[in-house]
């Protein structure tokens, strides 16, 4: 196998396209290809080329998910999404996310806690939206459960909150301010005890 040419790309100036034997092989950022030193003309043995493709697209995705954990953080099913999205392979990624563990870059558990933490004080957030939030970015429901029964998240006083900032802009008689209310928490993830209570709490106006 001869490397036939290494070309600069148009459209990304840090990343190099490959010919193999004079066809288009792969991309390959700037700083791997000095690191391997591959230059035109190279001779590879077909066992050579591959070990060297692995280190490539291994070297390639850890890049990637580090550039996206600098950002913010991320799940591990996000950091699966993003790689694949940019056409990491299947290997390279699992290879990424064994060292991403290893080293404590990516842990759900942690990443579930931070995040409760961030938004549970957030008006209109229950427990449910929390756990919809969570689960939809690829954390366990099990571990979404535990963290959720350690926090101190209380689903009354929140949607509480969220109803007597939403009341005042709500038109129509009694009956149809109860319903529109009741919606709106609903949709917000209380559960319907919790939406009864606070409309029979609150002090609903005709008008």
């Amino acid at each position: 196998m001869r490397i036939t040419k290494i070309e600069e790309q148009k459209k990304n100036k840090k990343k190099y396209s490959i010919y193999i034997d004079g066809e288009y092989h792969s991309s390959i950022d700037k700083e791997v290809l000095e690191e391997l030193d591959f230059r035109e003309g190279m001779e590879l043995n077909k066992d050579e080329f591959n070990k060297k493709m692995e280190i490539i697209q291994y070297k390639s995705a850890l890049r990637a998910s580090l550039f996206i954990l600098a950002h913010s953080s991320k799940t591990e099913k996000e950091i699966i999404k993003k790689l694949k999205e940019k056409q990491h392979s299947d290997s390279a990624i699992k290879k990424v996310l064994e060292y991403l563990r290893e080293l404590g870059y990516i842990n759900d558990e942690n990443y579930a806690d931070s995040f409760i933490r961030t938004v549970k004080d957030n008006t209109g957030t229950s427990r449910r939206s929390l756990y919809n939030k969570l689960a939809s970015k690829g954390v366990d429901s099990e571990v979404i459960r535990q963290k959720l029964e350690e926090s101190d998240i209380d689903d009354y006083a929140s949607a509480l909150k969220a109803a007597q900032k939403k009341l005042p802009g709500l038109k129509g008689n009694k009956s149809e301010k109860a319903a529109k209310l009741m919606g709106f928490l609903y949709r917000k993830g209380y559960g319907m005890d919790v939406c009864r209570r606070i409309i029979e709490e609150l002090e609903l106006d005709e008008g």
